[in-house]
């Protein structure tokens, strides 16, 4: 699975996708803490290996591994502590990111057995991916 999305990255080439570098686990728990829940395997494997970034110019949040009290811009904790206090979107949704006229989110209602939670996009409430990898290989595909 891993080494299918890290292929297509690769091939896509930075006019496409502009990925960061990857962030400590040290980070990445101290975000699952700060929200409460349990980032799946999948997210967690991302950001390890890329940490954040943009496919076609549209950020998926990551980690940026500053103080989530004074951080800013598209990290995910940063962006679901300001989405709580501008409730716009469902109690159950961690949004990951944005695209023209499209919000995506992992939905947290939804826990299957093996800890993926699927992806929805906010405007049609439709299932957009069951997992991140299947979101990143969307993204990465539709222009």
């Amino acid at each position: 699975m891993y080494e299918e999305i890290k292929k297509m990255i690769e091939e896509a080439g930075e006019d496409i996708i502009d990925f960061r570098y990857g962030v400590s686990e040290k980070w990445i728990q101290l975000a699952e803490e700060r929200l409460n829940i349990r980032f799946p395997e999948s997210y967690k494997w991302w950001l390890r290996n890329y940490g954040g970034g943009e496919i076609y110019g549209e950020e998926i949040y990551g980690i940026y591994e500053q103080d989530f009290d004074t951080v800013v811009g598209g990290d995910i904790v940063y962006m679901h502590e300001i989405n709580k206090k501008h409730p716009i979107y469902p109690s159950n949704a961690l949004v990951i990111g944005r695209g023209i006229d499209q919000v995506f989110y992992f939905n947290l209602a939804i826990v299957p057995e093996d800890g993926e939670y699927p992806i929805y996009e906010f405007f049609t409430g439709e299932k957009y991916a069951d997992n991140f990898i299947e979101f990143l290989k969307r993204r990465i595909l539709e222009d």
